[in-house]
């Protein structure tokens, strides 16, 4: 098998994606449970997620357990592997994932259901649950994506809910105890509250959080990886959930409570995870990093231990209301770092859907970038949220207007979608002459200005993922058969297929305005409580 593996490197684009030998890998030979763990992309992409770090980390402490990694192959890869009857495998030993007990899939995007289903028929694992035998793996999904697992419980025996590091080791005591009894492990696995099994279709699945972050697992032998990654540094999470309460997001509903990690927790972590890689960059990890009530201390023990080493420290989430200069001053003294910011959209809306910024907090702030020789902010803002005016959108180009005369801007406009749990979860997802017109507004008032660069991010894609994200197992049918057409990557522009969607909905004669019109409660997932 590895023999055959090597033999196809020479012939695909990266090699590094294939060959498992980075640095602080993990290689066991003892271990009575084995679980393969993987993202449903490419490496660059499944390397940049934190969770699988840790899960990987925690289950490979364990001395009974054996922990490997997969991901999806690129697409000249998937050829040849196909071609050559090679199955999907592990980077660490070349195993075939068909041999482990468990796989576990991180799914963190409604656009990667497709590549969920290639995991499983690259792996020569049948595709729906019922169809699978006793020898073959448990396959357990968990992520941001499960909150309503409905669409792929045809295709999956376990649905995990919420924060894994806990119950996973649950999961292996119970598959090793059961080792062989498919249906046994199922039925011990549904007596966990936070796991779904469709098989047994309990009627409350309650999320499992960590209750002390000071006290959870973090991977300190963080995996360097031999090729450039997405989020190619080390990442710390200084505070998990959020407090906020916007009215359309998940993460002020599903990941709540807030807990913060200790500064010195953090510096411990950042110390021994630079001597283990030697990363020149640290980013500090939360739903708002500027909430945390030490982030002050946070930094500046940070850039005292860093600075002669030129190791560089980030913020990859700031809320325009609790953004410090002097913080991104003191951060700077090693490396400027770009300054992003999600006004969402007009004041005036802001404050019905829970954010509470005014405009000339972020003009303010604009000022002040300026002033401390910053070239250009990013901006995100929404489009078709619920109670949405044409005066709103007026109001988004007028504020638009004002911070590209002090500063050069670059902006995101996405279509908002109706996330389950959220207060929103009952809105309406908008039509797309509704969009145009919002769109064409906005463009016909900013074309023509020098100081800004601006993009929408496609209709179609918040389309599908409002679609399988409020769906159910009614559309587990549309999601094979689009999948059987070839549409994979959907979270990659140049693959997205819109056609496919549309014309198998049409022939299924699914009615989506079931799925994209108001909802009235009960709602389909209420059973998972966040």
């Amino acid at each position: 098998m590895i023999k055959k593996i090597e033999e196809l490197l020479p012939l695909v684009e990266n090699p590094a994606r294939y060959l498992g030998r980075e640095i602080n890998v993990y290689i066991k030979k003892q271990g009575k449970v084995k679980i393969a763990i993987g993202y449903p992309d490419i490496y660059e992409v499944g390397m940049s997620s934190l969770g699988l770090r840790i899960l990987y980390g925690i289950l490979n402490e364990r001395d009974d357990c054996i922990c490997e990694r997969f991901f999806l192959p690129w697409i000249d890869m998937e050829n040849l592997m196909r071609e050559r009857g090679i199955p999907l495998f592990t980077l660490e030993t070349k195993t075939p994932l068909f041999l482990f007990d468990i796989i576990g899939v991180s799914l963190s995007s409604e656009l990667n259901f497709t590549n969920f289903l290639n995991i499983l028929s690259l792996s020569n694992i049948p595709i729906f649950s019922k169809d699978r035998k006793k020898d073959h793996p448990i396959i357990i999904v968990g992520g941001n994506s499960t909150f309503n697992p409905l669409p792929l419980a045809p295709f999956v025996d376990a649905f995990f809910i919420g924060e894994g590091e806990d119950v996973s080791l649950e999961i292996i005591d119970i598959v090793k105890e059961y080792r062989g009894n498919r249906f046994k492990i199922l039925e011990n696995l549904n007596k966990i509250e936070s796991i779904f099994i469709p098989l047994f279709r309990k009627e409350k699945v309650k999320k499992a959080f960590v209750k002390d972050l000071n006290e959870a697992f973090f991977p300190v032998k963080y995996v360097v990886p031999l090729t450039q990654i997405i989020h190619d540094r080390i990442s710390i999470e200084i505070m998990r959930g959020c407090g906020q309460r916007c009215k359309f997001c998940q993460s002020g509903s599903c990941w709540r409570p807030v807990r913060i990690r200790n500064w010195d927790k953090i510096l411990e972590i950042a110390k021994e995870t630079y001597k283990n890689t030697g990363y020149e960059e640290i980013s500090l990890l939360s739903f708002s990093a500027g909430d945390h009530p030490q982030i002050e201390k946070i930094v500046k023990e940070l850039v005292e231990e860093f600075k002669k080493k030129n190791v560089s420290i980030s913020f990859p989430s700031l809320r325009i209301d609790t953004f410090s200069f002097q913080l991104a001053l003191k951060i700077k003294e090693i490396k400027k770092t770009n300054l992003t910011f999600a006004p969402e959209t007009s004041e005036n809306l802001r404050k019905k859907i829970g954010k509470n910024i005014k405009d000339e907090d972020l003009i303010k702030l604009v000022i002040q970038a300026k002033e401390n020789n910053y070239r250009h902010i990013k901006l995100y803002f929404m489009i078709g949220l619920p109670q949405e005016t044409e005066k709103d959108l007026e109001d988004i180009v007028k504020l638009i207007k004002e911070i590209s005369k002090i500063i050069n801007v670059n902006i995101s406009f996405n279509t908002f979608v109706p996330k389950p749990h959220t207060s929103f979860q009952s809105e309406r997802f908008i039509k797309k002459e509704e969009y145009e017109d919002k769109r064409n507004y906005i463009t016909e008032k900013l074309k023509k200005n020098k100081h800004l660069k601006f993009k929408f991010q496609p209709y179609e894609t918040s389309f599908i993922e409002c679609l399988l994200g409020r769906g159910d197992e009614d559309l587990s049918s549309l999601i094979y058969n689009v999948w059987k057409k070839g549409n994979k990557f959907e979270n990659w522009k140049e693959f997205f297929r819109f056609k496919t969607w549309i014309e198998t909905i049409e022939q299924e004669r699914i009615f989506v305005d079931k799925y994209l019109g108001y909802l009235t409660p009960p709602f389909k997932w209420d059973f998972i409580e966040v």
